[in-house]
């Protein structure tokens, strides 16, 4: 990977650092060593997985959701062999999910034996059509590339309609789950925190803030639904992806997917802990009761939920999760009138392509095409693999060279 300022033309620009991005570097970089080292990756953090570093650390996260197969490298057997190579600690889960630690860890070592240098610490300002190559203008300078992968994961905040009036308003500080950081908040006896939504996320935060000391109410929509994983594992393969792919209807295909993640879920392990967490009186958890109205009262805020009964907190965390959107890449504007949209998702082909500019997208913006599970770990290593195909022709196969061997088999077609 080299930077803007020595390459101003190149193969290939990757908007993100995340795990996307990086399963496409990777991929790359076994399949086309030559392209990986002209492509330019932009994330303003300027290193690999910074969000995700990040987000583990700010809500306590200690073990990730999906198992040990799933993690940017081609080879779905990798982080499992490291794990034992180095004898590192496993979750003991029933699906054996690799820790945090160990998932960072693995994450720092293939980004090592693969010689990826750190991401330019530039954003993309604004993104136009430039003949057969986009000209692309950063923070730090421009540069000209003939295709552009979006793997940053643009999207907006999902805000309950009860909250709205309370935006502007004086009174407590209202914060969303991304903004939330439990490593700032050392003590919090006294203080009366509620927290909105089903998800994992709000579990963390939950656990978190008992923890803290602060009496808390876990407020959910609907009751607390238990699900090992935040997508069924029949839509990683045949058993549902078949009929999503026979859906011609990008307007259909949203809508299985939507109703395949169904809202905020919760592996048993964490329903569990919060339940006991109930049951030793540190969490009142209101499951099924939709929340109504809200006011800001004496410097407080006083919820009423659809039963009419009240509940006070002095602080409001909304985990309510984020909605992908295309359009909050306000960079892409030149470019966005030509590309066809379903609320927001782009509507990409078989190479998650999308319209006629040479644009590519990662993440939860190819659910049109890869399904709910797109934005998960696994959805990144089937991008990678759809994209390197695109650029290279070398086609990975989803059976792995050997275990541990970090080689995925691919052929030349």
């Amino acid at each position: 990977m080299t930077s803007s300022t020595e390459s101003p033309s190149t193969p290939l620009c990757i908007l993100g650092a995340g795990p996307h991005g990086l399963a496409l570097a990777l991929h790359l970089h076994q399949a086309a060593p030559d392209i990986a080292e002209r492509a330019i990756v932009l994330d303003p953090s300027g290193s690999w997985l910074t969000v995700w570093r990040e987000q583990f650390e700010r809500l306590g996260i200690d073990v990730l959701r999906s198992p040990s197969v799933h993690h940017p490298s081609p080879d779905p057997g990798a982080l499992f062999a490291f794990v034992q190579e180095h004898g590192l600690g496993r979750s003991g889960l029933t699906y054996d999910q690799p820790m945090s630690s160990a998932f960072m860890r693995f994450c720092t070592s293939i980004i090592d034996d693969a010689g990826l240098t750190d991401p330019i610490p530039e954003r993309a300002m604004r993104i136009g059509s430039a003949g057969d190559h986009l000209r692309i203008e950063t923070s730090g300078g421009s540069l000209l590339a003939e295709r552009l992968v979006v793997a940053s994961n643009p999207h907006r905040r999902q805000i309950p309609s009860w909250v709205v009036p309370l935006l502007g308003c004086a009174g407590p500080t209202i914060n969303h789950a991304a903004d939330i950081d439990l490593r700032s908040l050392s003590d919090l006896s006294g203080q009366r925190v509620v927290i909105v939504g089903g998800g994992l996320s709000a579990g963390h935060l939950a656990v978190g803030a008992c923890a803290r000391g602060a009496a808390v109410h876990l407020v959910a929509r609907r009751p607390l639904m238990v699900r090992s994983f935040d997508t069924d594992p029949g839509w990683l393969g045949p058993k549902h992806l078949r009929a999503f792919d026979a859906t011609e209807s990008p307007t259909q295909r949203l809508a299985q997917a939507s109703a395949a993640r169904g809202g905020g879920t919760m592996p048993d392990w964490m329903v569990n802990r919060l339940h006991e967490l109930a049951a030793e009186g540190r969490l009142c958890i209101r499951a099924g009761v939709p929340i109504a109205t809200a006011d800001t009262i004496n410097g407080h805020y006083e919820l009423t939920l659809a039963d009419n009964t009240t509940i006070t907190g002095d602080l409001l965390w909304l985990a309510t999760g984020t909605i992908p959107d295309l359009r909050s890449l306000r960079a892409l504007s030149p470019v966005l009138p030509d590309i066809a949209t379903v609320d927001g998702y782009p509507v990409p082909d078989r190479d998650l392509r999308i319209g006629r500019h040479p644009v590519h997208v990662m993440g939860r913006l190819a659910t049109l095409e890869l399904g709910p599970a797109a934005g998960n770990l696994w959805g990144a290593r089937m991008a990678a693999r759809r994209i390197t195909h695109a650029i290279t022709g070398v086609d990975f196969e989803a059976i792995p060279a050997g275990p541990g061997s970090g080689r995925g088999r691919f052929s030349r077609r």
